[in-house]
Parts: structure tokens; C-alpha cells; sequence
């Protein structure tokens, strides 16, 4: 074999001298030889030959690329409960993880694969562009293209220096290839024709992110927005995850919970010391994590958790509340070209925020929500778990130019369980589905306005007949005339308005206002209320009509509905009894000692969004604020779970 010394490579392993003894000389000539033509081809053509980390295939899974294996990604969708494939994904990762390699090759497949493809690459600079994107794509490019190309057609003129000439290339297909910058003005930069796929690098801002998602979606394309978080939880950053769903999370070897050192070899992802020293000494650096799809689960493939030690945990992918959206998290060991050895060494001493940062790609977030234990693992529970006895309060905030607001809550013995919201995820009759109460926003912390806070110009007594819908209010049924309801039964819709609680709403507006005033939850309802509560400072802000005085608890008390004032607005007080009831030890198993006495159903999904992200940074203007507002009052109210036994008469005694 004379003076031959095998390529180093960080993949393709060099077997021992066992190995080399058993194949026998001319089979090991041959290995050797298939493995220098693997790293030439790899070299030459990365496009079609490169090594890809396997979290790239989730992330192809994530965005239903059309070249790649179909029924695997939507497996792989569905488990993670992704409904369809997202349209934009984050992908958020720590220094070297190959975050822009993974965008910048997809966005030559997809030039490559579509014919008239347009793909427009941003950057926060021109000279970054050329630096990061220009570069990167001259890379990918076929070997056959990467000359100077000038015809009818195609365009492609590169130099290292300068990039792309007039910061472009067209392809023999038509496909075309736009490299911009966000130091341009938005609405010139992106004017033209409708994009197939577009690559945002690091800052870019979220209103480019709203306009290229709507430019891409008549042609049912995609984004990818890559990002080292170096500069913290941005507006970006914000806009995908408040209030995201982590869906996979991973073991932060470097990050211990205990008094131990960090494991670097399991950082790695190598299962011990030894077996860590044995690869470097062969430059294979790092074993990236590997993914399978199996029964109902991603298998992450990490190393054990040596027994006795304690880790944080990280996000790996998330599910963004914008259902177009979604996150993944690449970690260093993702690329072991990339030497994550000498990453690790340069931030294993730092804080753990600067490691998860660099190392994980996890941004910090300075300004924190102020229910730091709630989880929806833990807190959210199917409506099904939701005791059907206890004792149910509702508590309205009559909101000033939108909608009104309420919640039901059922106190038992043990816990609390917020069972129903109004408006919420589910059909209102004459409205529909409302949709989101509020959204994430990249520059307000607590959230925008959602289309739920249109008014729906609804007066006190719809209000009323809501109530009576969702509770089943036997007078509310009785309203619907035998007329009606033979007709409905002749039309076959009668089950879907008995699900709507007949007689309300719709199409049914024949019941007069003065029935609806005398309707009463005290003459019969599906759903026992013990007590109402109002917000106290909107219920008893006095105006004048007719010369005398009015309020809003006046004018309830008029239609029939009963209610009491809420405490005084001590949000503070209220935050602490909120974050009280969610309290656990997430380091120990949940179990009769160590569980939280407050649950949320997963119907509640604006519940769920405010809890999940709300600061109280925008104050009283705050988009989730109405829903936070609920839960201080009823736990500020103290309201107690009554027995049976408490309506009961018993004997009384003589004098």
C-alpha cells in the first residue's frame, strides 16, 4: 500500500487494523479507494453527493419539500401534530450547526427542480449577502454551471470577490435566483412576480416575513429563516415562539442541573469518554443525532443519561401558535464538520444561557412571561379529564370596543379546572368560528388583537342568549315554536342546532327580545352556574341617562343576570395566586404530593396563548390581557368547591 494515507473525514470511518486484517488486503485496497471516491465526489459536487445531518430530513418533513420521500414526511407530521406542512420554519441554531448550509442547498434544489423557480435570498447587508449567500450558492451550484454562462436564458457570472454579478444568476430552466437585503427598502425590494421559496439569514424583520409568506402562497411556496440568536429573543424570534407548542426536546448534556461537570462526550453524542478520545484521534468529531419514525414517536437517538446525573432539557422542534409556522433547533454536534469540539471549548465555562444560546441555538429571553411553571404537558388536559361534578363559577370582563370576555371554572375538592372560554375555538351561531383572540406579534411582547376582538356588535341580551347556549338553559329551548322545529326536522339539521342549543342565534331570530329577558338558568339548565362574577371597575362605572344614573350591573340585573362584584384590581396579588395553583417540581414525578391545583382544558386556546406569553409589558392595552384579567379575579374571589351536603336541610336541635 506503500505511503498511502487515507483522507480524514468525520463521517466515513477508517476501520481498524482487525477489520483491514479480515477483509484481506485487496478488499481493503478497494474500501479504501470507494471511500477517497466518495470524499472527491462530495467535494467536487456537494449538490448531489454532499453528507446531510439527519435533523435535515425533519426539517424537509416540516415543509413537505416535493423531491423528498412524501409519505415519510407527513408520518413524521402527523406525529409531531403537524396538521399540514408549514409554509415558514425557523430554524434556530448554535454556532457552526449548518443551519445555512441545510437553506442554502435546499434553495438550489428547489431552482433545479421547478422550472421558472424563483427563489430570492435575503440578508441584512449586501457585503453579508455576497460574504454568506452568494458564497454558499456558488458552492452548491453543479459543476457544469460554475463558468461564465451568457445566453438567451441563462445568466450566471461569479466571482469570489463580488459575488453575482447585478446579484443574480438565471438557470437553463428559467429558474431564477434574487439575492437582497433588508438594508433596502421593503416595498421596492419586494415587488415583482410571486416566490417559490425565499431564505431570510439572521435579522430579518417580521413584516418581511408577513410579505414574502403572502408572495409565496399563490405558488404554495416556502420560507426558511436561519438565525444564531447572538442578539437574544428578537422580534423574530418572538413571532414564532410565543406561545409555540415543544413538540421534541432534547437532553442538554452541557447544561447540568446537579454539581457536575458538563458531559462533554455525550454533548457529542458519543456514549463515553473512550469512545469520544478514539474518534477525535481520527477527526471524526461529533455523532450527530439520528432520527427514526417509530409506531407513534420520533426516536431521538441520544445517549443515555449516565444514572445519578441531572440535565436541563432543550426544545428540538416546536409548533408555532401560527399553525403556518414551525421551529427547529439545530444543535453543534448536528455537524461534525463544523469541529464542535472547539465550540464546547470556548463556552464551557460561560453561564447557561450562553451555552443553550451557542451550543443549542436557544435565544434568551430577557423579558420573561409571568407564569414561568405553566406547561402545557402538564396543565393542559383533554376536556374529557374535566371532572363532570363541582362547583362551576363564571367570570365576565365586559371589554370596552370589543367583545366581551368570560370563563367557566369548576372547583372540586382537589383542583381547579378552567372547562370553557367565550369567545372561543368553536362555531357561534350567525359568526363562526371567530378565530384567535390574539396572535403573536414581533414587536409587542403580550401579543396583537386576533379577528375574535372585532366587535361583533352583539348587544346585552345576544350576550344573554350565549350564555344560555353554552349552559343549555331549558327557557332557551322552550323558546324554538313546534313551527320551526318541524321544519328543521323535515331539513335534517335538527341534531346540529340541538348541538347549538336550540333557539338561539342563526337563523333563529324569531324569539322576541322580551323572551329572551324573562329566559332564566333558574327555571332549568344542562349546566349548574353557582355564581357569576364581573369585572368590578367596567360593572360599576356610572353614566347618566334620563337624569339618574346608570351602570352596567344595572342594566344585567334588568335582563335577568345576576352578578357579583370582583376584589379590587391587585394584579400583582392576583399573579401571585395564579402562579401559586400552577406550582410543581417539574425535577420530580407528578404524583399526589407534587402536582399543580390548577388544569385547563385544550379547548381553551386563548387561555392557553396567555398564559404561555403573557409579560404585562404592554399594560393595560395588552392583546391577552382580558384572559389573564379572568383568572386573577376568580382565584382573587377565593371561590370554594360547596358539597352536595351544603344544600341539604338537617334536624335542628330544641331550647
Amino acid at each position: 500500500m506503500g505511503q498511502f494515507t487515507p483522507t480524514p473525514h468525520p463521517i466515513l470511518k477508517i476501520p481498524g487494523a482487525a477489520a483491514a486484517v479480515a477483509l484481506g488486503e485487496q478488499k481493503w485496497i478497494q474500501y479504501l479507494k470507494r471511500r477517497e471516491d466518495i470524499i472527491r465526489r462530495e467535494q467536487h459536487d456537494p449538490l448531489r453527493h454532499g453528507w446531510e445531518a439527519p435533523i435535515w430530513k425533519v426539517c424537509d418533513a416540516l415543509l413537505g419539500l416535493p423531491w423528498t420521500d412524501q409519505e415519510r414526511g407527513q408520518r413524521i407530521r402527523e406525529i409531531l401534530g403537524f396538521e399540514e406542512p408549514v409554509r415558514v420554519l425557523l430554524i434556530l441554531g448554535g454556532n457552526r450547526a449548518s443551519k445555512t448550509e441545510y437553506a442554502a442547498k435546499r434553495m438550489t434544489q428547489l431552482l433545479h427542480y421547478k422550472k421558472a423557480a424563483n427563489a430570492w435570498l435575503l440578508h441584512s447587508t449586501a457585503p453579508r449577502s455576497v460574504e454568506t449567500h452568494h458564497k454558499l450558492m456558488w458552492k452548491f451550484m453543479p459543476p457544469q454551471y460554475r463558468h461564465f454562462i451568457r445566453s438567451e436564458v441563462e445568466y450566471i457570472s461569479y466571482k469570489q470577490k463580488t459575488g453575482f454579478s447585478e446579484h443574480k444568476f438565471v438557470l437553463s430552466n428559467y429558474s431564477e435566483c434574487r439575492f437582497m437585503n433588508y438594508a433596502m427598502e421593503k416595498d421596492d425590494a419586494l415587488q415583482g412576480p410571486e416566490v417559490d421559496g425565499w431564505w431570510g439569514d439572521e435579522l430579518i424583520p417580521p413584516d418581511w416575513i408577513e410579505e414574502l409568506e403572502i408572495r409565496a402562497a399563490t405558488r404554495s411556496g416556502f420560507g426558511i429563516v436561519t438565525f444564531t440568536p447572538v442578539q437574544g429573543y428578537t422580534a423574530t424570534v418572538q413571532m414564532f415562539q410565543d406561545g409555540a407548542d415543544e413538540v421534541l426536546d432534547s437532553v442538554a448534556f452541557l447544561c447540568p442541573r446537579d454539581t457536575g461537570d458538563p458531559d462533554v462526550a455525550r454533548a457529542l453524542g458519543f456514549e463515553s469518554e473512550a469512545q469520544m478520545e478514539r474518534a477525535h484521534r481520527e477527526q471524526r468529531w461529533s455523532l450527530p443525532t439520528r432520527f427514526d419514525v417509530n409506531c407513534e414517536k420520533l426516536i431521538q437517538e441520544q445517549p443515555e443519561v449516565p444514572e445519578g446525573r441531572r440535565f436541563d432539557r432543550v426544545p428540538r422542534i416546536m409548533r408555532s401558535a401560527n399553525h403556518n409556522y414551525g421551529i427547529v433547533f439545530f444543535h453543534t454536534n448536528d455537524n461534525p464538520f463544523g469541529n464542535p469540539m472547539e465550540v464546547i471549548r470556548s463556552i464551557k465555562s460561560k453561564a447557561t444561557a450562553f451555552v443553550k444560546e451557542r451550543f443549542y441555538g436557544l435565544a434568551n429571553k430577557t423579558v420573561s412571561c409571568r407564569f414561568p411553571k405553566f406547561s402545557v404537558k402538564v396543565h393542559v388536559i383533554p376536556p374529557e379529564k374535566v371532572p363532570a361534578e363541582g362547583t362551576n363559577y363564571m367570570f365576565l370582563d365586559p371589554a370596552s370596543g370589543r367583545n366581551f370576555v368570560w370563563k367557566y371554572y369548576r372547583v372540586t375538592k382537589e383542583a381547579v379546572y378552567l372547562y370553557r372560554e367565550w369567545p372561543g375555538n368553536y362555531e357561534i351561531p350567525g359568526i363562526g368560528v371567530p378565530g384567535p383572540w390574539a396572535l403573536p406579534d414581533g414587536k409587542k411582547l403580550d401579543g396583537r388583537p386576533g379577528p375574535a376582538q372585532t366587535p361583533f356588535g352583539f348587544g346585552l341580551l345576544r350576550y344573554k342568549q350565549e350564555m344560555a347556549r353554552l349552559e343549555g338553559w331549558h327557557d332557551a329551548r322552550r323558546g324554538m315554536s313546534e313551527k320551526i322545529r318541524k321544519k328543521l326536522e323535515k331539513a335534517g339539521e335538527l341534531e346540529r342546532e340541538e348541538r347549538l342549543r336550540l333557539g338561539i342565534g342563526g337563523r333563529l331570530k324569531t324569539i322576541q327580545q322580551r323572551d329572551v329577558t324573562n329566559w332564566s338558568a333558574e327555571n332549568g339548565a344542562d349546566e349548574r352556574i353557582f355564581q357569576r362574577f364581573i369585572d368590578s371597575r367596567a360593572a360599576s362605572s356610572p353614566r347618566v341617562e334620563n337624569d339618574r344614573p346608570r351602570t352596567l350591573l344595572t342594566d344585567l340585573e334588568e335582563i335577568g343576570l345576576v352578578f357579583e362584584l370582583t376584589p379590587g384590581d391587585d394584579i400583582g396579588e392576583g399573579v401571585a395566586m395564579i402562579n401559586d395553583v400552577l406550582d410543581f417540581d417539574p425535577e420530580l414525578p407528578l404524583s399526589f404530593f407534587n402536582k399543580p391545583r390548577f388544569y385547563v382544558s385544550s379547548e381553551c386556546t386563548n387561555s392557553i396563548f396567555a398564559l404561555q406569553i403573557w409579560t404585562g409589558s404592554d399594560g393595560y392595552k395588552g392583546a391577552t390581557k382580558d384572559f389573564i384579567d379572568l383568572d386573577r379575579y376568580f382565584f382573587l374571589s377565593e371561590c370554594d368547591y360547596i358539597s352536595d351536603d351544603f344544600w341539604q336541610t338537617t334536624g335542628g336541635g330544641h331550647w
